[in-house]
């Protein structure tokens, strides 16, 4: 029985956790604002039309009736007055839950069950029967959600103002005997109807939001992964993967800019024997380092620093003539100078870095990889004039040129180093 008693009470008087309560408070409320906009359009609709019959019949009823038939339509349009300052209050609004929404959602259902109360106790004068009072009270156990507290408030408000309506009009007492004990059990039946609606909501509350709690870890979940698949493990910069997704896009979108794309690659000069000499942790430190200094001296977010492969970087750089790359060029050369990563098998005493810069309008007709090739070249023209420097290359017509042979179609109208490399020792560079 104890066990039993508990249930009942647990199902009754179920209530949201603190975390769950102001978000499970908006939820009902906007879910009762409209069924109650839907509800108020009907009763409009319904008392519109029993005030027409009434007006047309009321001149057919005895004396004494007419009277109590000038009430019910002065009350009809009292609520139904009620009911367009509440469709007016609560219409629809862009954004979060207006505030004045928990007060008409109070309202309505307040006044509607006061006002079926006092509606119900009057027409037992008429006829017997508690129709509106008993309607009201299982639409709202029904339709509406409410918790414990607020049911038992409304619906002891609707009980008391059939009460006080019934003893007013002094109806009949085997009529309001009869009256009074319907009243108290669709008052029971409905608030029983209206814990276990509650709860249900609750639980779908709970559901939706469990739901919602495994969606959001699994798209950060693989908002995660896909970050790490675009990162190089090592140096946790972008890795070659990233960089050529990058690359064909700035290749798209300056080639309808009409906007200038320039790519930096970057060569750490004798890395070899830096492991052979210091080891490969060392060597994996002297990467992390140097991949730092690169992406601390970029200026812009635009701006990409990638690990292409190796010992190997590159940097992407929309929206930038040479002029520009040539400047972001020194300023990296400078970052890794002032390093002072020691690097006794290099010619200079420290680890140093050389630099490919290429620039290209990019086309429809052309693919970001000819880009790519141009600057490895330069970089490779940089290494065998004896790194420590960065070389770049103009476009030039190949028709200028008509003795040099094209290996590659992807090098048509590219660059031509012998002609116009230029140079710049990275001493120079890192002394800016």
């Amino acid at each position: 029985m104890w066990k039993m008693l508990n249930k009942i009470w647990e199902v009754s008087f179920v209530v949201p956790t603190p975390s769950e309560a102001v978000l499970f408070r908006d939820a009902v409320t906007a879910d009762n604002i409209y069924r109650e906009r839907i509800l108020a359009v009907l009763i409009l609709a319904a008392s519109l039309l029993l005030m027409i019959i009434d007006c047309s019949v009321v001149a057919l009823r005895p004396a004494s009736f007419r009277s109590l038939s000038g009430m019910a339509i002065i009350s009809r349009v009292s609520f139904c007055a009620f009911l367009l300052v509440f469709l007016f209050a609560t219409r629809e609004k862009s954004g979060s839950l207006p505030s004045c929404h928990y007060f008409w959602d109070t309202a309505m259902v307040s006044i509607s069950l006061a006002w079926v109360g006092v509606f119900s106790g009057a027409l037992l004068v008429v006829r017997p029967g508690i129709e509106p009072y008993l309607l009201g009270v299982i639409i709202t156990g029904c339709f509406l959600f409410q918790d414990a507290r607020r049911s038992m408030l409304f619906y002891a408000l609707g009980s008391l103002s059939f009460v006080f309506s019934a003893f007013y009009f002094r109806p009949e007492s085997h009529i309001l005997l009869s009256a009074l004990l319907n009243v108290a059990l669709s008052t029971l039946l409905a608030f029983v109807i209206s814990r276990i609606v509650f709860r249900m909501r609750l639980e779908s509350f709970r559901d939706a939001s469990h739901v919602d709690g495994q969606r959001r870890i699994m798209q950060e979940s693989v908002e995660y992964l896909q970050k790490l698949s675009y990162l190089d493990p090592l140096t946790g910069i972008a890795n070659r993967r990233f960089l050529e997704l990058s690359l064909s896009k700035e290749w798209k979108l300056e080639s309808r800019s009409g906007q200038p794309l320039s790519v930096i690659m970057i060569d750490i000069d004798w890395f070899k024997l830096f492991n052979d000499t210091y080891g490969h942790i060392p060597g994996d430190d002297c990467l992390r380092q140097v991949a730092a200094a690169l992406e601390s001296a970029v200026m812009r977010p635009s701006d990409l620093v990638s690990r292409y492969g190796g010992e190997e970087f590159c940097v992407l750089l929309p929206m930038t003539d040479r002029e520009g790359a040539i400047f972001t060029a020194k300023r990296m050369m400078k970052a890794i100078h002032d390093l002072r990563i020691t690097h006794r098998s290099s010619h200079f005493g420290q680890v140093t870095v050389s630099m490919g810069i290429a620039t290209r309008q990019p086309q429809h007709t052309e693919h970001f990889e000819s880009l790519i090739h141009s600057a490895d070249t330069a970089l490779y023209h940089a290494k065998v004039s004896g790194k420590n420097r960065i070389a770049w290359c103009c476009p030039v017509d190949m028709e200028e040129f008509p003795h040099m042979e094209i290996s590659s179609p992807t090098l048509h109208k590219s660059i031509a180093l012998e002609c116009s490399a230029g140079y710049e020792m990275g001493t120079q560079a890192g002394a800016l």
